[in-house]
């Protein structure tokens, strides 16, 4: 049954994040989800819920079938008890939806034929290709590289860069002129020109292909659940939306009270 259309988690309850956050201090994302559901707010648990990504419900899911924590702890109380099975209920919710969405795309001869073609393509040998800011690269699982196309000698080394909260993008600061990954200094005092936030998908997304051999499975096992893209291109983001400013600013703070403190040991060595 759908949460939606159970009694059992009909919102009665009206406290929000910010109430729990004053009660409780910070929480993590499933610990807000089960005490929003334990003071019966089951509306903004299940929209908390849906802001999550895939790779948190799934570790949630295992996390719940091990009863992962003292299991007297989950089901202490009548309310613990019920927000767990609320959770448990979302999560099995989103497991049938996306079944549902792969047995739909498995079953539709167009997308079928598309996937046919794009593997074909990808057994044959050639590599994904990636837009990164309007510059074409090769990806290169493999190697761990995105290689710009046109200058292959030109790559960026995807074990160097961070992953987001997710795990499912690779972060840089990214040089749209010279087509490479900026480090900033620690001492930066002002925003570069021509750089960009970029998120480029991770490897499922890049070459699922590449990974099923990385892992040695079956070429094919993986692209169910994740099939191979027709076209890649990575998010950028300005500098202005980042934590780069921020950052910029502090410096900025520290460099002038490190000017203040100096100038009266200026004035006592005259």
């Amino acid at each position: 049954m759908e949460t939606s259309k159970n009694p059992l988690f009909n919102s009665t309850g009206t406290i929000t994040e910010k109430d729990l956050i004053a009660l409780y201090g910070p929480m993590l994302k499933g610990d807000l989800v089960l005490k929003l559901a334990e003071h019966q707010n089951f509306d903004a648990a299940r929209e908390q819920f849906q802001t999550w990504d895939e790779r948190s419900v799934v570790e949630m899911g295992n996390m719940l079938g091990q009863d992962y924590r003292h299991q007297q702890l989950l089901y202490k109380t009548k309310e613990k008890y019920i927000a767990v099975s609320f959770l448990k209920a979302l999560i099995n919710d989103w497991e049938v939806e996306r079944l549902e969405k792969i047995c739909d795309r498995l079953a539709d001869p167009i997308q079928q034929k598309q996937a046919a073609e794009l593997l074909k393509i990808r057994l044959s040998g050639k590599l994904p290709h990636i837009d990164l800011a309007g510059t074409d690269f090769t990806v290169d699982w493999r190697l761990r590289q995105l290689r710009e196309t046109e200058e292959p000698w030109k790559h960026i080394s995807l074990d160097n860069l961070e992953m987001d909260e997710s795990g499912e993008a690779y972060l840089c600061f990214y040089h749209t002129l010279t087509h490479e990954v900026f480090i900033p200094e620690e001492d930066i005092k002002e925003l570069p020109v021509n750089v960009v936030v970029m998120e480029i998908p991770y490897e499922l997304k890049l070459d699922p292909v590449a990974v099923a051999r990385d892992l040695g499975i079956g070429e094919t096992d993986l692209l169910d659940e994740h099939p191979i893209q027709q076209t890649l291109v990575a998010k950028v983001t300005p500098l202005s939306e980042s934590g780069l400013p921020e950052f910029i600013e502090n410096n900025l703070k520290r460099l002038a009270n490190q000017r203040v403190n100096e100038q009266p040991n200026s004035k006592m060595g005259r």
